[in-house]
């Protein structure tokens, strides 16, 4: 080489910066992984609210229930109450084992998911004897019925609510009209 060549040489090329674009595969990794994640967190915090509004809702029809069994007892009130634990029946355990039950084997259900003999032997008894009844209800004991519907709607609603929210949602049109974007 010449040394008169010497200051026309130019400085040595530095590489550019790295760029953060585009991405390793480890980074596409972790974003996938983050994404599953928030999709799971939001529909995890979904459910919870859902299933929180649904039992509102529910025990809010129960309380309504109470009060007018307490105010004025009647066969219809005692017939609504019947389809207020049918429906959870049907919503919190499986169809087949529930939806043909009545009579004495529908309060022996009630007896042993509720952890209770007072169904067939006690208060619960009006649920199948009210409707054959005629004129006032006879046998009805409000202190003990009342307490026996809460107690067993209560034990139901917690032990089975996150397994058959949606269900129920679409078996009670009110209800489904109340929760709106639960599913």
């Amino acid at each position: 080489m010449d040394p008169q060549q010497l200051p026309q040489l130019k400085d040595i090329h530095l590489p550019a910066d790295p760029s953060i674009w585009p991405l390793a595969l480890g980074w596409w990794l972790l974003l996938v992984v983050c994404l599953v994640v928030a999709v799971w967190l939001v529909l995890t915090i979904r459910k919870y609210f859902c299933i929180k509004k649904h039992k509102r809702l529910l025990f809010d029809e129960l309380a309504q229930l109470e009060t007018k069994l307490k105010e004025s007892p009647s066969k219809s009130l005692v017939a609504e109450t019947n389809i207020l634990l049918r429906r959870l029946a049907l919503a919190y355990y499986p169809n087949a084992s529930v939806a043909s039950l009545t009579g004495g084997d529908w309060l022996k259900f009630l007896d042993e998911s509720g952890n209770t003999r007072n169904f067939s032997r006690g208060a619960g008894r009006i649920l199948i004897e009210a409707p054959y009844r005629s004129g006032e209800l006879e046998n009805y004991n409000g202190d003990e019925f009342i307490p026996l519907i809460r107690k067993w709607v209560t034990k139901t609603s917690h032990a089975r609510a996150n397994n058959r929210v949606i269900r129920f949602k679409r078996q009670n049109d009110k209800l489904a009209k109340k929760v709106r974007g639960c599913l």
